[in-house]
């Protein structure tokens, strides 16, 4: 044990809370990775150097791609010990995962990116490169099938969505536990995009579009009510070992800007959805329904006292020919199917845009927003994320209130 000096005061070890909600020490670091077509894994191959402060990251819930981004780095004559310079990559291949670093915390990748356009400036001092990044996604957005395209009743969906990934020279874990089949052969044209194909695979089974974790996997993710969302860190722990709630409150622990804005849209917000599904040739397609009847609902039938029904056609179903009860099992399907419309469209009455500390959050995740004054303290899905790549660049969230039916 090392005896400290008299009058010498022991500097004590932060938490993990007082440093999420306190002074900060940020930094950022841009690994290169190299990519494997045949197996589709990225491996890491260094770290560039020459990167400006000022890039940004953009998320968005509703885009096909849904991470973007932007650097600019410098062409430097010599990169400095273990790092790599931009003019020594190769930018059409190379594949660049910034990461966010706050001493004390754990690191937190933010995303894998393929390099789209890289523009230059030249000047008396050499030369810029002006980085355009998405997330690899892309990849799939901007692949095709050469003829038409065809899944079957037989494969399982998500056996089918991993070979339609790895065709494209990427990589994905499905559950294998889901061995769900569709009800009939689905066909795509030549030219559809191979990600066009995943989604349409992923929403037959009431599953979330494709989507990147910040690691750079791919990931196929059942829907979940957004009331039923984990609103605690996966990789944050207080003193106790328990996991802390993710947060933006008002207060002493604020980390939000005091300027924000909410913005209400009630225009048109259905109390009505219903589901039908899509035609098979054998009978009339079967329907499912959901309705807002909570008094207590601005929105409701029993509010309005009338309904406005949205529509919602086409609905693609998984194969339910084994149960014992297969019609009962579709109908279940599509009430989910038109509840989870309702809930998303309700749930447009009330959004929030703050600017805050970086925090450790992916798109869909639920955070609890407190704002005293304004007389909020209600669950939120993140439904857009802007990050400056700077030391003491904020976080922008589009957050949505969250509506439970």
């Amino acid at each position: 044990m090392v005896e400290v000096p008299a009058g010498v005061i022991p500097v004590r070890d932060l938490t993990t809370r007082e440093i999420l909600y306190g002074a900060r020490t940020t930094s950022h670091r841009y690994e290169l990775l190299e990519h494997d077509p045949l197996t589709g894994a990225d491996s890491l191959i260094g770290f560039l150097d020459g990167v400006e402060p000022g890039g940004s990251l953009s998320w968005s819930s509703g885009t096909r791609v849904k991470k973007s981004g932007n650097l600019e780095v410098l062409d430097i004559p010599v990169a400095a010990a273990g790092l790599v310079r931009v003019g020594d990559i190769g930018l059409v291949t190379t594949r660049i995962r910034p990461v966010l670093v706050v001493e004390g915390l754990p690191e937190l990748p933010l995303g894998v990116y393929v390099v789209t356009a890289s523009p230059e400036a030249w000047s008396d001092t050499g030369r810029t490169f002006q980085l355009e990044l998405h997330e690899k996604s892309t990849v799939l957005d901007q692949d095709a099938v050469e003829e038409s395209f065809t899944a079957d009743a037989v494969t399982p969906v998500l056996d089918v969505v991993k070979a339609v990934v790895e065709s494209a020279g990427e990589r994905i874990s499905v559950d294998g536990s889901d061995t769900r089949t569709l009800t009939s052969p689905l066909v795509w044209d030549a030219g559809t995009s191979k990600l066009s194909i995943v989604n349409d695979l992923l929403s037959a089974l009431n599953y979330n579009s494709l989507w990147m974790d910040g690691e750079g996997a791919f990931r196929a993710t059942p829907y979940e009510r957004p009331a039923s969302r984990s609103i605690r860190y996966a990789m944050l722990n207080d003193e106790d070992g328990n996991r802390l709630v993710r947060e933006l409150i008002h207060g002493d622990e604020s980390i939000y800007s005091p300027e924000w804005n909410r913005d209400r849209d009630t225009y048109g917000v259905p109390n009505k959805v219903v589901a039908v599904q899509s035609g098979t040739g054998e009978g009339e397609p079967l329907s499912g329904s959901a309705m807002n009847e909570n008094p207590e609902s601005p929105f409701s039938y029993q509010t309005r006292g009338r309904w406005i029904v949205r529509p919602l056609g086409g609905v693609e179903v998984p194969d339910y020919s084994g149960e014992v009860d297969p019609i009962a099992a579709t109908e279940a399907f599509l009430d989910a199917k038109a509840l989870q419309s309702l809930i998303a469209s309700s749930a447009v009455q009330a959004a929030v845009s703050v600017k805050c500390l970086p925090i450790p959050v992916e798109l869909l995740e639920a955070v609890r927003f407190e704002s005293t004054p304004a007389g909020i303290d209600a669950r939120h899905t993140v439904r857009s994320v802007d990050l400056s790549l700077t030391f003491d660049g904020l976080m922008s969230l589009e957050l949505q209130e969250v509506i439970d039916l």
